[in-house]
């Protein structure tokens, strides 16, 4: 969902339905993501992130994002445009984010060999924060609470528009308690290096568990490093090293800012933040004590900035 980084893959410009796709922007387990452009009834031309179904994955999966998509509606999240099928596949049609994805801005700092700003990184975790507030508390149309849990937040999964908002995405291994959408218990899916203790263990999971992934991109983005991760790629040690969930943090690091992370990472979780908003509640502190609150305009020259976005 994104065209500034990593670079698009060019693929031949083809038909599918009333979109044209142009590039592909990512692809993972479940689905590829196409840059694809169409015309709105006024004969205006928009473009859109095209999300496709793999040809193996089952159509309920598919069909349980959408469903969910269709019930969220908040700035922070990726929203959805439209549901379909064409030539067999289901597609879902999203926003297009002209941004990136967080895994590509902390590429490109790297490769301009500058630090993430701690601003920034806490203004960052504060949003995808707001989003997941909103997305625990979610409801069906009859006002039933959907109990979700996101379970896969991760920079390829955190977006930037154009204009400095930020959206988290990707809902394809969400959980919710009171309704039959999601992997079942026992399942851990999501991405390795962003699972909770809880997740690896495949128990049923809570906001907490949310709270823990947005602990260890918090901890990259004002490290430099993930806290967990090995050298090793067997999973089984990664999950171990999660579980273990044992932080150094340098004594350079602000000490509130320290503070905030062993509690995110706790690895009970008891002991961790149980919410989105306690943990946001906690950054907002900060942000406020320390007179560091970036602006959305801020971020629009930051990102334009370290990514040479136009506008």
């Amino acid at each position: 969902m994104h065209v500034a980084v990593p670079r698009p893959v060019e693929v031949p410009s083809r038909r599918f339905g009333r979109y044209l796709l142009r590039t592909r922007l990512g692809s993972g387990g479940m689905a590829e993501v196409f840059l694809a452009d169409a015309v709105d009834l006024r004969g205006q031309p928009f473009s859109v992130a095209l999300k496709l179904m793999r040809k193996d994955v089952p159509a309920e999966v598919f069909a349980d994002e959408a469903d969910l998509m269709g019930l969220l509606e908040h700035p922070n999240l990726v929203q959805l445009l439209e549901v379909g099928e064409a030539f067999g596949r289901p597609f879902i049609a999203m926003e297009l984010l002209v941004g990136g994805d967080l895994g590509g801005l902390m590429r490109a700092l790297c490769e301009q060999r500058r630090p993430f700003p701690p601003d920034m990184a806490v203004h960052v975790c504060l949003e995808v924060l707001r989003g997941l507030a909103y997305f625990h508390r979610a409801r069906t149309r009859s006002g039933r609470p959907l109990g979700l849990v996101h379970g896969d937040v991760n920079p390829a999964n955190v977006f930037f528009s154009g204009g400095g908002e930020v959206k988290l995405g990707d809902f394809g291994v969400a959980r919710a308690r009171s309704v039959d959408i999601g992997p079942a218990d026992g399942v851990a899916a999501g991405k390795l290096h962003y699972l909770s203790p809880e997740q690896t263990r495949g128990e049923p999971l809570t906001p907490a568990s949310d709270v823990f992934a947005v602990g260890i991109v918090l901890h990259e983005l004002l490290l430099g490093r993930h806290p967990f991760r090995r050298e090793e790629t067997d999973p089984d040690v990664v999950m171990t090293a999660i579980r273990g969930a044992r932080l150094s943090l340098p004594d350079t690091l602000d000490r509130t800012l320290a503070a905030i992370l062993r509690r995110a990472l706790a690895p009970d979780v008891v002991s961790r933040y149980h919410t989105a908003g306690e943990l946001a509640g906690a950054l907002l502190t900060w942000s406020l004590d320390t007179g560091n609150s970036p602006t959305r305009e801020d971020v629009r020259h930051w990102l334009a900035d370290v990514l040479g976005l136009i506008g």
